[in-house]
């Protein structure tokens, strides 16, 4: 009887820890101390937001914090394929100083039994009209919970955003240059990711976006994006990304100094990630 009574306390635990192990082989294979992708625009986009300018820069290349004009803050939330314990929010606060832009970010995924942190710091700097630099500092942690213990960890990032011609621009991103470890019994490294893009304007209603993205440990993947802005408040978005293949919608809508976005990636066999991003630019 005894041993009866044990065995559900027993198989719970047994449950509770493969949940752990389970949830920390998706958030690895996802991330692992990677960049996550944040922000429903650029996620619209396939992911290809090098170029552009936007407070999710922050998360995508810090170089186009130092083209906006404006004070800025903003949420995120997604739900990779609709768990809920793959739940991911993110905050963003950008105040532009002159020629700079200083900002602050944090976004954080999972739930109790696992969860991933990141905390940045960037200073972005416009040199004329053609070229953009920011860097940014990061503090990552894991934690596994029912005491499996934490893990945190410093690492930075660069990038660059130059203009070729009047409507085409260049960017690149470094993330984690020093090879920062995320420790464990493997040594695991925190990936170290470059990317390289280009970004054309059509028009104020057309804009196309492509980059390649390589982690120096695993194979290139590709992203391009299109966005079309139909009437002053209203935007469309696609995009493709690869590695693995997924198709990107997203749709935004702008209200004085409000933008409201919505996307969702598809990933086949996974299903849908729904993403939804606010944020408000202040006078």
């Amino acid at each position: 009887m005894d041993a009866l009574i044990a065995f559900p306390h027993t198989f719970g635990t047994m449950r509770r820890l493969l949940s752990v192990l389970a949830l920390a082989a998706v958030a690895t294979a996802q991330a692992g101390g990677d960049n996550l992708p944040v922000g429903a625009r650029i996620t619209g986009m396939g992911q290809a937001g090098l170029t552009l300018i936007d407070l999710w820069s922050v998360q995508h290349n810090q170089a186009g914090l130092a083209g906006l004009t404006r004070p800025a803050v903003g949420v995120f939330m997604q739900r990779h394929w609709l768990s809920e314990a793959l739940d991911h929010q993110a905050l963003a606060v950008a105040l532009p100083l002159g020629r700079g832009t200083i900002a602050v970010n944090a976004n954080t995924l999972g739930y109790d039994l696992y969860r991933e942190m990141k905390v940045g710091l960037a200073y972005a700097m416009r040199f004329g009209e053609g070229l953009r630099i920011g860097v940014q500092l990061d503090y990552l942690s894991v934690r596994l919970g029912e005491g499996y213990g934490s893990r945190a960890m410093v690492t930075g990032e660069v990038g660059v955003q130059a203009r070729l011609t009047e409507r085409l621009w260049a960017g690149a991103h470094l993330y984690n240059p020093s090879r920062a470890e995320l420790g464990g019994p493997t040594d695991e490294r925190v990936p170290t990711v470059l990317k390289a893009g280009l970004g054309y304007t059509f028009s104020e209603k057309l804009i196309v976006t492509g980059e390649v993205v390589k982690d120096i440990d695993e194979a290139e993947r590709f992203h391009a994006g299109i966005e079309y802005r139909p009437v002053n408040a209203l935007f469309l978005r696609t995009g493709v990304s690869t590695g693995p293949t997924q198709g990107h919608f997203g749709v935004g809508v702008r209200l004085k100094g409000f933008d409201l976005d919505l996307a969702v990636a598809f990933r086949s066999l996974l299903g849908p990630t729904p993403q939804l991003g606010l944020s408000y630019r202040f006078p």
